[in-house]
């Protein structure tokens, strides 16, 4: 009998309350460790920008959808059942009753299907019948609405469905020739159980040639690490790495390309705020990406114009993570790469300003709900601060910064408050110094539990589930839940990595994410690995990385 996974493809809830670990005071940086121990400066008000913020969001009526299906793999002859979320930006609530059109786009761009449906409180629910004889291939289902488009993508397909379920993770997102590569497996029964103790094969395959073919055991969970050492010598870098699995007389397999680069990369480094600063620490965020654009991994080195090694750093996830650098007057400074090995690519750390100020996030503090931050500017002044979150402005202040120190603001944020906050430096005449996104909140999702009538069934026997909501807190809240029960092969099979409700409305608007440019895995920054808040906060430090057009808003003062 196969496993069935009750999915849960949709929730809201009212508000939680915001849960995010922080990070041991072993790990910080000196400079994090000295923020962590200030007081929270005194902050004054700040009329003239609050005026003017308020007043323009208060003309803002931007809209957040969500298509959601109840699996993203069919065969021709089945139903796609399919949910749309249309959620106001500013509240992420329902709005009025609203008709809404959504199309089903073949490969080619035609159009198969239209349904014509009312959403009410903001949810639109309908199916679209697959044709028996329907082409195989990557379909799109287009949401249109008075507040947008919006698309979702599927795959229709024959196929058989495999008797194990398997999964393949590169441990690192880049290898250069001669490099120690690592994967990890993880294969089980179609009923959940482990495939314990058995035996599997690895075969290694770069530029068409099979290099290596490794014996492995999975463990007693059913999981084993692939472990093989590039050639030294790679011409194109096609790597491909094969596990076959033989059960009851038949093979599975399962695939994943190697990530192999060459010679170059590309390496955008981003100092945070905006600006570096001399003489006034400032963290740089780096992005590394291989040739056609997907996250490399590496290692490497800050070099000044002296040839002295400044710093070093690794990425922590997807090619991204940051270093520590306080720019001396008349330096200049560039970015090696170590690892991969033999990568050519050197890129410019930005030229510090000679005066201003930066924006160093804090380290979050568990179950607070306040947004903490840090300024620092090169001399002693008045600037003002503002928080702002999908058209609302959360939480402003004045202060006085020290001049090559330090000072702590703690911004109130509203407790059912989650997302990327715009967070602005203003000098006290209003011109923007420093600006950066951080996610406050993260961890604050709704806790769903589904518990089931019995232990086992049979197939076709009726099944009850009952449906738990609490905030992050325990506390029962008000939701409301979509569920689908899938197969969970054909989960399994799929692989499906696209956003989640959490990340396409919380996260990839507020990045620019396009079906062209799209966030790799954006629900990892949701989960629950030790790396995911590091990884959140490089990237919004790097995919966020850009100045909001504050002329729009205050065009009194001619702001840029």
């Amino acid at each position: 009998m196969n496993s069935i996974r009750a999915v849960l493809f949709g929730a809201l809830a009212a508000g939680c309350a915001p849960s995010q670990a922080a990070p041991s005071q072993d790990d910080l940086p000196a400079i994090d460790k000295q923020i962590a121990a200030l007081a929270p400066a005194r902050l004054g008000s700040a009329p003239t920008l609050d005026k003017a913020i308020t007043t323009y969001y208060g003309t803002q009526r931007g809209q957040r959808t969500y298509i959601q299906t109840d699996k993203p793999l069919y065969q021709p002859g089945e139903t796609i059942w399919f949910r749309a979320d249309l959620r106001t930006a500013k509240t992420l609530t329902g709005g009025p009753p609203v008709g809404v059109t959504l199309q089903l786009i073949s490969p080619r761009g035609a159009i198969v299907a239209t349904k014509r449906v009312l959403a009410q409180g903001g949810i639109a629910r309908n199916d679209f019948a697959l044709d028996p004889n329907i082409d195989g291939g990557e379909y799109t289902i287009q949401l249109s609405s008075p507040g947008g488009i919006d698309t979702k993508k599927v795959i229709v397909n024959t196929y058989e469905a495999p008797r194990l379920m398997k999964t393949l993770e590169m441990l690192r997102k880049a290898y250069g020739a001669g490099d120690q590569v690592s994967a990890a497996v993880e294969i089980k029964r179609t009923t959940g159980e482990a495939f314990a103790d058995r035996k599997a094969t690895a075969v290694v395959t770069i530029d068409d040639a099979e290099v290596s073919r490794i014996p492995i055991t999975t463990d007693k969970d059913g999981k084993a690490i692939v472990k093989f050492q590039l050639p030294a010598q790679i011409a194109r870098g096609d790597g491909l790495l094969t596990i076959l699995v033989e059960d009851g007389g038949v093979t599975e397999s399962i695939q994943k390309r190697i990530p192999i680069v060459m010679t170059t990369l590309s390496l955008g480094v981003f100092p945070e705020g905006g600006d570096l600063v001399q003489d006034v620490a400032g963290r740089v965020y780096f992005m590394a990406k291989t040739t056609i654009g997907k996250p490399a991994d590496i290692e490497g080195k800050v070099v000044d114009d002296r040839g002295v090694v400044v710093s070093t750093f690794s990425s922590i996830h997807d090619g991204m993570g940051s270093f520590d650098l306080t720019p001396r007057a008349l330096r200049k400074y560039h970015v090696e790469i170590v690892k991969p090995a033999n990568i050519t690519t050197k890129v410019d750390v930005p030229a510090a300003r000679p005066d201003g100020c930066v924006l160093r996030a804090a380290p979050p503090q568990k179950g607070s709900d306040q947004l903490r931050i840090a300024a620092i500017c090169s001399t002693k002044r008045t600037v003002e601060i503002e928080a702002t979150l999908r058209e609302n402005r959360l939480a402003s202040g004045s202060f006085e910064a020290a001049a090559g120190k330090p000072t702590l603001i703690a911004l109130p944020i509203p407790r059912a408050s989650q997302g990327a906050v715009r967070v602005t430096l203003f000098s006290s005449t209003q011109e923007p110094l420093a600006e950066r996104l951080v996610y406050h909140g993260l961890g604050a999702d709704l806790k769903i539990t589904l518990t089931p009538d019995r232990k086992a069934y049979s197939p076709r026997d009726p099944v009850k589930l009952k449906v738990k909501t609490e905030d992050a807190r325990g506390n029962p809240v008000k939701a409301n839940v979509a569920v689908a029960v899938v197969d969970e092969t054909v989960l399994s099979f799929a692989d499906d990595k696209s956003a989640k409700i959490l990340a396409h409305l919380y996260l990839e608007p507020e990045l620019g994410a396009t079906a062209a440019d799209p966030i790799e895995e954006p629900n990892f920054y949701f989960s629950d690995k030790p790396d995911a808040g590091a990884a959140m906060d490089a990237l919004l430090a790097t995919r966020g990385y850009r100045r909001f057009e504050w002329r729009q808003v205050l065009p009194a003062q001619g702001s840029k």
